[in-house]
């Protein structure tokens, strides 16, 4: 069964030598269980860009044990982002201008649910790597909320 939902995410980046820039979106989109027990959470969301306004199609992929998530974006901007407790993970980072390989360094990974999946919360602290340099210590928070309950 698929439920529309109340999407929050939060995105905390700290750069060397920059001050540290928080970005915080809202959308409704969707939820439902997968058949391999996984949790599926897909939402759309506009982008501030030097050239105009990018949309980004986000699915959101939590493991039926709540130790991981994966996230993949679709749209102008293009990749795939594993994280979980300790975990390494090698993307490649789609833009309009171009391609990078990155590497996501997960430093700690957290899933929470309410008493009947009324509201989900699902947090990752990690670093961002590019050629060995960290180009960022960054947090993701994303809040689920039963957008029927309102």
């Amino acid at each position: 069964m698929t439920k529309t939902v109340d999407v929050h995410v939060t995105g905390i980046h700290s750069r060397p030598g920059e001050p540290t820039e928080k970005i915080m979106t809202s959308s409704v989109g969707t939820y439902q269980d997968m058949e391999d027990g996984r949790r599926l959470v897909e939402y759309d969301e506009e982008q501030d860009a030097a050239n105009g306004v990018i949309k980004v199609h986000n699915q959101v992929y939590i493991a039926s044990d709540g130790k991981s998530m994966e996230i993949v974006r679709g749209g102008e901007v293009q990749n795939r982002l594993e994280f979980g407790e300790k975990m390494e993970y090698d993307t490649e980072y789609s833009t309009p201008y171009g391609s990078m390989s990155m590497k996501v360094v997960t430093n700690s990974f957290d899933f929470n649910t309410s008493h009947q999946e009324e509201a989900m919360k699902v947090m990752a602290e990690y670093a961002l790597e590019m050629e060995g340099q960290v180009l960022s210590d960054s947090m993701i928070i994303i809040e689920i909320k039963n957008a029927e309950t309102r």
